[in-house]
């Protein structure tokens, strides 16, 4: 059993939101086990021996860095004295910065001397908190260095990213339309377009099995063809998917009653593959023929049936559509949701496999959103630092296949459930969250490409770059005017 004091304005704390709260193992990796509140600590039984982390929302207080975000303990071993949360999240924001630094070789350079000061302030103010003589001084200290920390890491990964993306510019390494959007078919109109061609060079359509055969028997891809006709008299490449999702607002009802056998959903995911496919294939340039099946599991299909699956859609398209790239989606790349369902499958590991079983793809889609998940089914994606998304792009690019960033985005303003960056959401803080996001996912040598989430503001979300009535918003030009300077680049 792990514990740890929280305390809040002097005094033990009353509450505390444990609604994203986990464990973490080895390799970051989420533990199964049993979080809870009481009498002032947050008190943890792990399912598993060893040490471990623990992660959870934490608002942090300070100039330029406050926010709701996702932060995380180092690895601790149990003990009868319960630690301080406060000095453990310290501890555990400047491992990371610390690590980071040695992976990125960050020590030496001239336009980096105001980070490392910054990186020096919050370790001064954890060794104090470290030394005090009394929790409640050990945790002002701990709360100071939290949010120097914050900053620390946040400035690291931009200084990383502006060091390599100079590094990219010379050679032109870019590939040729790196920035897309997706936008949904009942907004697929030439005013739309218009105003997408501003700022993106791509469109991604969604062809999910519930929007290509909502009925048994009946397939609808009437719209899809109009929409990516379109595109293509429009000249925009077209990258459709997911084809195949678990998510709950993806898969048909009809298909969960129907085919209750892995064999029997075999079959039938392959023949609706292969009708799917062979219809669009004159207009679509990359499929992602899957997406998360690993971490939407509504079918409680095994490791290996889910692997299957997922070879089964790429050689399909490999088969009906050889000149299209294939990608393989992964959704909430954290893995937070392995905590909670013993039926799923963390995201590094059905990556590996992935690459390790021979299935036929040439690349890995991440999603990288935060925000509440209006969509049915889609659960919320908890708010993370520059450095951890960074850190995260990191561990998937090692894997040897270039990454498409298939999801990006961050709400504009309303949703605060899954925390907030820099403060409140607001249109300039997208705006700010896009600029920095994209330069550091551009940074990185095997990003290709970036696709904003929602193009156009949904009634039920406001994560688009572009309102109901097509005015941009600041997102959209900033956007739009990291594209001129990239195109300038190259």
């Amino acid at each position: 059993m792990l514990r740890f004091n929280v305390y809040l304005d002097g005094a033990p704390a009353k509450s505390l939101d444990l609604t994203a709260a986990h464990l973490l193992g080895n390799e970051r990796v989420p533990l199964r086990g049993e979080i809870r509140f009481e009498n002032g600590q947050v008190i943890c039984e792990t399912r598993a021996r060893g040490a471990a982390a623990l992660a959870l929302l934490w608002p942090v207080r300070g100039a330029g860095v406050g926010g709701t975000l996702m932060l995380e303990t180092t690895r601790l071993v149990e003990r009868s004295e319960p630690y301080n949360l406060h000095v453990e999240l310290a501890r555990g924001q400047l491992m990371r910065i610390t690590q980071k630094r040695e992976d990125w070789g960050l020590f030496d350079y001239p336009e980096g001397a105001a980070v490392y000061k910054q990186i020096d302030l919050a370790r001064e103010y954890l060794v104090a908190a470290i030394t005090a003589d009394d929790a409640l001084t050990a945790t002002k200290h701990a709360d100071a260095s939290i949010a120097a920390g914050l900053k620390a890491a946040e400035a690291t990964a931009a200084l990383h990213a502006d060091v390599f993306i100079k590094r990219r510019e010379p050679t032109g390494p870019f590939a040729r339309r790196p920035f897309g959007c997706r936008i949904l078919p009942a907004h697929c109109t030439e005013a739309a377009l218009a105003r997408a061609a501003d700022a993106f060079d791509f469109v991604t359509l969604p062809c999910d099995w519930v929007t290509t055969q909502p009925q048994a028997g009946r397939f609808d891809l009437a719209e899809l063809e109009r929409c990516a006709a379109l595109l293509k008299a429009k000249k925009f490449p077209v990258t459709a998917g997911p084809l195949l999702s678990f998510d709950d607002s993806a898969l048909p009802d009809y298909v969960r009653r129907k085919h209750t056998t892995f064999d029997s959903f075999r079959d039938a995911a392959a023949k609706h593959l292969k009708h799917v496919i062979t219809a669009l294939a004159p207009h679509i340039t990359a499929w992602e023929v899957v997406r998360g099946l690993h971490a939407h599991n509504v079918l409680r299909f095994n490791f290996e049936q889910l692997v299957d699956l997922s070879r089964l859609a790429a050689l399909t398209a490999r088969q009906c559509a050889p000149r299209s790239a294939v990608i393989l989606g992964i959704a909430m790349p954290w893995g937070e949701y392995y905590a909670a369902d013993p039926q799923t499958i963390p995201p590094v590991l059905y990556a590996e496999m992935a690459v390790q079983s021979g299935i036929p793809f040439d690349a890995f889609g991440l999603e990288i959103w935060f925000g509440s998940g209006t969509d049915p089914g889609s659960g919320r994606r908890f708010v993370r630092d520059m450095m951890q998304v960074s850190s995260m792009l990191d561990r998937f690019g090692a894997m040897g296949k270039p990454i498409h960033i298939t999801a990006a985005g961050v709400p504009s303003g309303g949703e605060i459930g899954a925390g907030c960056w820099r403060g409140a959401w607001s249109a300039i803080n997208q705006a700010a969250w896009a600029k920095e996001f994209y330069r550091i996912a551009l940074s990185k040598p095997f990003v290709e490409s970036i696709c904003w989430r929602h193009l156009i503001d949904r009634p039920d979300s406001s994560s688009g770059v572009v309102c109901a009535d097509l005015s941009p918003k600041p997102a959209f030009d900033a956007i739009q005017t990291l594209r001129a300077e990239i195109s300038a680049g190259t």
